[in-house]
């Protein structure tokens, strides 16, 4: 006869507010606040059960926060109050659920871009900021989440940080603004969308990188059938070309968050004990990312990605732009695929120069 099998029991302290866990755990739900870098089991990534028993199995979450997020999650150690601020209370209710779960943060990519736009010692007083609600005590957090206080009702202080230059320039960064600025120019231009994507496609393979990311945010933004398309490009019809510079530049760090989660999710998935969760509540980056996970786990199958592009562009279109993807990917899939390289120290710093130009001309 076999043994059953052990129960694995969590005891948590007599004090531990779980109808607050809860509480906090059904608005992030209801906001969609987090996208998995994984397959998340049946009960879904807001159950707060699931990380007890990911814990037991030596499995960490950490979550990765968007600038948006990373900016208000400082703001509440910072006493900010809350009053019509919605996107602040489910910052706090993040805050809270992480931190009775043992859930990490790690925001570095959201810091790389506030030094890229403000300096390095507006991120860094930023980070210590951050670091400082992280460790707040989990109870003042839900409180403000639910409501019952308008504002944290502890004094923080920013937690100094080791000195690091966030103002260094990303690879990931310059590859992912070339792109988008691509991406710009193309949709400025005259023609039909789908032949736009194709010829943005056909760049990507010829003068860059076929870079998975930067697609699906062209999926989202050129696509025929795409309520999310007014937001990604902020100003980009604007007489003042700079302020439509500063649009690209602003979607290309969304990619860049994109990229880097993609590639964390991917290495943990070789080894097992880390999971990965992106915060946002950037509608067209939760759609991106969705689409790159689900044609990550289902395969360069043309119908499945078809299918996936169908909530952005007619049948046919789709249809076209999946059988060229997939070429794309079985191409650098291939042993024969040799990365594109350049002789040239400056190649990106002239495509950055020439894509700037062209969407400053575009108009």
């Amino acid at each position: 006869m076999k043994a059953k099998p052990k129960k694995t029991e969590w005891r948590l302290p007599i004090d531990f507010p779980v109808d607050d866990l809860i509480d906090a755990s059904e608005m992030l739900r209801a906001a969609s606040l987090l996208t998995p870098g994984y397959l998340p089991p049946g009960a879904g990534i807001y159950e707060p059960a699931v990380y007890f028993y990911a814990r037991d199995q030596g499995v960490q979450t950490v979550i990765l926060p968007d600038r948006n997020v990373a900016s208000r999650i400082a703001q509440l150690a910072k006493g900010k109050e809350t009053t019509n601020d919605k996107q602040l209370k489910l910052s706090a209710a993040l805050l809270g659920f992480a931190q009775l779960l043992n859930i990490d943060f790690e925001p570095g990519v959201s810091f790389h871009e506030l030094a890229h736009r403000c300096g390095n010692t507006s991120a860094a007083d930023e980070l210590g900021w951050f670091r400082a609600a992280d460790n707040a005590h989990p109870q003042d957090m839900l409180n403000v989440a639910l409501g019952r206080t308008n504002r944290v009702s502890r004094t923080y202080c920013p937690v100094e940080a080791p000195h690091l230059n966030l103002q260094l320039p990303l690879k990931r960064w310059n590859r992912n603004y070339i792109t988008v600025l691509k991406i710009l120019e193309l949709d400025l231009a005259s023609g039909k969308q789908v032949d736009k994507m194709l010829r943005l496609l056909d760049w990507m393979s010829t003068s860059l990188v076929f870079a998975g990311p930067a697609l699906m945010l062209a999926c989202v933004y050129l696509g025929t059938h795409s309520p999310a398309r007014k937001n990604v490009f902020k100003n980009s019809r604007s007489a003042d070309r700079m302020a439509a510079i500063a649009g690209v530049r602003n979607a290309a760090w969304d990619i860049t968050h994109l990229s880097d989660f993609i590639l964390r999710s991917n290495e943990s998935a070789d080894l097992g004990n880390v999971q990965y969760l992106l915060a946002s509540f950037d509608v067209h980056l939760k759609l991106t990312t969705n689409l790159l996970m689900t044609v990550g786990r289902e395969g360069s199958d043309a119908s499945l990605i078809a299918a996936g592009l169908a909530q952005w562009w007619g049948t046919k279109d789709a249809q076209r732009i999946a059988h060229e993807v997939v070429i794309q990917l079985r191409r650098i899939n291939s042993d024969s695929h040799v990365p594109k390289t350049s002789d040239d120290p400056d190649y990106i710093s002239k495509l950055i120069l020439l894509g700037e130009r062209l969407v400053k001309e575009a108009i």
